[in-house]
């Protein structure tokens, strides 16, 4: 049997036993690895073993672990082989396994580890529990990786004192007694259990005790949505109690939405304080608003039971939405440790969601995220009191848009990475959010002003549509990485441009045109065919990249709120494959900005409703297996102290130069003017997807016309969001237009 010195290094050691000859008999036995690590949910692992002969694996501690086919923990194999393992879901604790392989005195240990759902050190899998209000024993299981005596008990009650005695731990069980509750209320305490040598790494599990003759009274989702059928609050003054399953949590700090309390500042606690529940079926859902932090004590997956004594319930409409609101950790009677697989599946696309489905959890299907440039969240960050969170806009392969929620304080908005640029599933709670920065109602603000509010506290009227969606982890937006595993592809694009000085894809700006990076020829100026061109119309031939124009594009990292390094760019490659082109406006940490190629091209001629962007390409080749075609664009208007740029567009299109067809209308929001910020004022591109009609008359076109163009002679002020008329030569810019058709 040949074997290199290499690999047989690899391996454990080999000893033999040593026969009647005398001579040595030299048995080989080893692993390729004998330290495997696991993920927490199940799964199977393949075990390389080499061996010259007859051997026996057994395991001896684990009962977690089986050999496939058999579910025995002990099997005989012989020679090289893979030996075929099953480990089980870990729903607490980082736990451990022992293989142990023999032949004859030849003894090899392999140590198998899995994660568990949870990283503590010590656990209480139940976080709260209810007890009746007779005296009794009690316990709650407990995991603790510590010995007993390294473990330190304490208890903090919450109101009456004492009525809990005779702590001990009994296995994995903290066991005590209660006394009675002769209140006609529920008494509650904490006890907590820390490592004596560190008491930083501990847990806690809520206690709570039943007051004399309450009854609790259970109550469907459904039932208790029926409490409140109309828009309103109303108090429940009731022991009624629900159960569902926690669908998300703040452990990637996108818990929930940050909400804007007035234009310079927010409610940054919300996300912490926000729970998702939904029923055991996954049919419906309510949004859980605890008072402070410190009262969610839930986790994701959880078992809830939540009593609703206390609380208030809040319907809202267009869309029907129903959260729980004034709720503490006392309103939490039980929370059983769960599991992924708790946690039911919708698979939807975006065209078939309901308001059924606002709150739950739901996997949308064949997603895309149609702009490729940039982090999630791409927000000049010194203007994070104006905007903490970001509406990414997604489409689906039927053409269908929504967005993705991403707080800026989310572990993935600015995480050194770019946006996928693939298709794929995004998974995580469908919400109604609004978006002040993206929209503005200025009939609501007019309404709320003749009501008595400041206008600085006037929010919550930009409607960005009827559902979104909010991950919980950066893995739930399950997109591929590569261009090519997407189910569309590009017709033109514009991320990047580059001037004469730079020597690589020069762009024409003396003529007021902007040529397609991709697809792109080397010199498009010198090929007469078409690739994809954007143009000012009637703009007199006013096209700028000043360096004043500057994009909010960089991909971090960020670490505590800076960016850690702010030279490492933006991660966007030119025609040549060259990413050094791309420069930091500077190194000051707070700025995020990219200079030079950011790609921002602004024009300032908008005088007459005539003027627009026109963006010309070539649909030859494609037939009706390619709708939709889509235009995708990021824009704002103004930098700094500069509004009065339009702010009503319509996209139209036409396939013979001069009739030309509405498809949509959109607006484009101010850059924060920076001595007077609005709500509607937006510190960031503006991302926008608009699908085209399946026109026949879109396929096959050398010469496809798509423009961009003011339709109504309004813009902003320093008071009103569109009270004013277009001022000349203010610039309104764009940093990203792209054209897309399904493979």
């Amino acid at each position: 049997m040949k074997r290199l010195c290499y690999l047989l290094l690899a391996f454990a050691s080999f000893w033999g036993c040593i026969p009647e000859n005398g001579l040595v008999e030299a048995l080989e036995l080893g692993v390729e690895d004998n330290a495997p690590k696991f993920p927490a949910e199940e799964g199977t692992y393949s075990l390389k073993v080499l061996s010259d002969g007859l051997f026996s694996a057994s395991i001896t501690d684990g009962d977690w672990l089986s050999f496939a086919g058999t579910g025995s923990r002990s099997v005989e194999a012989s020679g090289d082989c893979a030996l075929d393992l099953v480990y089980e879901m870990n729903r607490g604790m980082r736990r451990t396994a022992l293989l142990r392989l023999e032949r004859g005195r030849k003894v090899v240990e392999v140590v198998f580890t899995q994660e568990g759902f949870f990283a503590a050190d010590i656990l209480f899998p139940d976080k709260s529990i209810m007890l009746e209000s007779s005296a009794g024993d009690a316990s709650v299981k407990i995991l603790s990786l510590y010995r007993d005596d390294e473990l330190e008990i304490e208890v903090d009650y919450d109101g009456e004192q004492y009525w809990i005695s005779n702590l001990h731990k009994v296995n994995n069980y903290l066991c005590f007694n209660v006394s009675d509750n002769n209140s006609d209320k529920p008494r509650t305490a904490v006890i907590s259990l820390s490592c004596q040598s560190d008491p930083k790494v501990g847990a806690q599990v809520q206690i709570q005790q039943l007051g004399r003759e309450m009854v609790l009274k259970p109550l469907s989702f459904a039932a208790l949505r029926d409490m409140q059928p109309l828009e309103g609050t109303m108090e429940l003054e009731d022991c009624f109690v629900i159960e569902g399953i926690v669908s998300g949590d703040n452990a990637q700090g996108n818990g929930g939405e940050d909400l804007n309390i007035s234009a310079s500042s927010q409610d940054l606690t919300l996300s912490e304080r926000t729970l998702y529940i939904q029923s055991a079926d996954g049919s419906l859902g309510f949004r859980v608003i605890l008072d402070t932090p410190q009262d969610n004590i839930a986790s994701r997956y959880d078992h809830i039971r939540l009593m609703l004594l206390g609380t208030e319930l809040k319907c809202s409409e267009n869309p029907l939405r129903y959260d729980i609101v004034s709720v503490t950790r006392a309103n939490i009677l039980s929370l059983e440790q769960g599991a992924p697989s708790d946690l039911p599946l919708k698979e939807k696309s975006i065209a078939s969601l309901t308001d059924g489905d606002i709150y739950t959890y739901v996997r949308l299907r064949d997603c895309e995220i149609p702009v490729r440039k940039g982090p999630f969240v791409p927000i000049d960050i010194r203007h994070t009191a104006l905007m903490h969170s970001y509406p990414m806009v997604i489409r689906d392969i039927n053409g269908d848009n929504s967005h993705i929620m991403t707080n800026l304080s989310a572990a993935w908005q600015r995480d050194g990475e770019g946006l996928p640029q693939g298709s794929g599933s995004i998974s995580g709670v469908i919400v109604h959010e609004t978006c002040d920065n993206f929209e503005w109602d200025q009939n609501k603000m007019e309404e709320k002003l003749s009501e008595g509010v400041s206008a600085e506290y006037i929010t919550g009227t930009g409607d960005i549509g009827r559902y979104q969606i909010r991950p919980f982890t950066k893995e739930e937006i399950a997109l591929e990485e590569d261009f090519s595993k997407g189910f569309s592809s590009l017709l033109m694009e514009i991320r990047y441009f580059y001037n004469q000085d730079d020597g690589k894809l020069v762009q024409n700006f003396a003529d007021g045109r902007l040529y397609s990076t991709y697809p792109a020829v080397a010199n498009p100026m010198m090929d007469s065919s078409v690739k994809g061109l954007l143009e000012v119309i009637n703009g007199a031939g006013e096209l700028g990249n000043m360096l004043v124009w500057r994009d909010w594009t960089h991909l971090g990292p960020m670490e505590n709120g800076e960016i850690s390094d702010p030279y490492r760019g933006n991660g966007v490659v030119d025609y040549y494959g060259v990413q050094s082109e791309w420069e930091p406006y500077s190194g000051v940490a707070t700025t995020a900005l990219v200079l030079k190629s950011s790609a921002w091209y602004s024009n300032s001629d908008w005088k007459t409703l005539a003027n627009a962007w026109t963006a010309i390409v070539s649909t030859e080749g494609l037939t009706r297996d390619n709708f939709p075609l889509s235009v995708q664009f990021g824009v704002f208007n103004g930098l700094g102290q500069s509004i009065g740029a339009p702010r009503h567009w319509r996209l139209e299109y036409s396939t013979d130069g001069s009739l030309w067809k509405a498809v949509s209308d959109y607006t484009v929001p101010d850059f924060p003017v920076l001595s007077n910020r609005k709500a509607w004022q937006c510190p960031a591109p503006k991302y926008i997807s608009i699908t085209l009609p399946e026109d026949p008359a879109l396929l096959d076109n050398s010469q496809l016309r798509i423009r961009l163009r003011p339709y109504v002679n309004k813009g902003g002020n320093s008071t009103t969001y569109d009270g004013g008329s277009i001022i000349s030569g203010k610039e309104s810019a764009m940093n990203y237009f792209a054209i897309r058709y399904n493979k």
